[in-house]
């Protein structure tokens, strides 16, 4: 190879081979530029994506937050009992006992109220059951919803049964005769049906005056069973004694009650 002359050439033509050095320079710069802008490009696409998967996640959070408070604005309950008007009722979250007994109109007049503690404060699903006078009753001090007084419904005629006591077919609720042999809901709801259509059971065999119930099922609950010596059951002074002054009806109606009482707890 003639190194002269290459030598020559390069000096001859040293301006181009400059230009074409400068060319090549610039091609790879731009080239890097170019793929820098890419990458920032891909990560600010991707920190886009991120924030906008946050966001969402905290939206759906909000709005399952903001349904769950709704949801809790209200709750739901369940009373029966020695009340005017049994069944379901929804009030404003809070609530007290107090409040769900007035939207069942109220207790009647055969209510134990020493038993309940009308304060309680409801929870969604709550089955309350308010005692009849003469039905015992465990802590009654708090008693107001089922799970704090266990014995004024299911529990009661548990431990009334398992201590040889009867059920009295004229104060029985509907909890406590689903204790007797062979009755559930739909019998027990025919016997109050019964027994508020009649006025009470005069003896146990008047039973068998229900629908559904015979001679069969009937023997085999006979010996659970009790009726009151209750001559004044159902008995209502102002019906029958209009011409009474306030005071002495009131007072009779008192003495009714004793009375019932008095039978209850023989």
């Amino acid at each position: 190879m003639n190194f002269e002359k290459i030598k020559e050439f390069a000096i001859e033509k040293k301006v181009y081979l400059i230009a074409v050095g400068i060319i090549l320079v610039g091609f790879f710069y731009f080239r890097k530029g170019d793929s820098t802008d890419k990458n920032t490009e891909t990560d600010n696409t991707q920190l886009m994506q991120k924030n906008s998967s946050s966001s969402s996640s905290t939206d759906v959070a909000n709005m399952a937050s903001n349904s769950s408070a709704s949801e809790s604005k209200t709750v739901t309950c369940d009373i029966s009992g020695a009340v005017k008007h049994e069944g379901v009722y929804t009030l404003k979250n809070g609530a007290r006992l107090q409040e769900l007994i007035e939207a069942a109109g109220g207790t009647t007049s055969r209510a134990q109220l020493k038993a309940i503690n009308r304060a309680v404060l409801l929870k969604d699903q709550d089955k309350i059951h308010i005692p009849y006078k003469g039905e015992k009753v465990e802590n009654a001090a708090t008693a107001g919803t089922e799970s704090q007084a266990s014995a004024t419904s299911g529990d009661s005629s548990s431990s009334q049964q398992g201590s040889g006591e009867k059920v009295k077919l004229n104060t029985a609720n509907a909890a406590d005769l689903q204790k007797l042999t062979g009755i559930g809901e739909k019998k027990a709801e025919q016997i109050i049906a019964y027994r508020e259509q009649k006025g009470s059971f005069k003896k146990i065999e008047d039973l068998m005056q229900v629908s559904g119930i015979g001679e069969k099922t009937f023997a085999s609950l006979k010996d659970q069973l009790a009726v009151l010596r209750q001559m004044f059951y159902g008995f209502n002074s102002n019906k029958y004694f209009t011409g009474l002054p306030k005071e002495q009806l009131n007072c009779l109606n008192g003495a009714v009650e004793f009375i019932q009482l008095s039978e209850e707890l023989e």
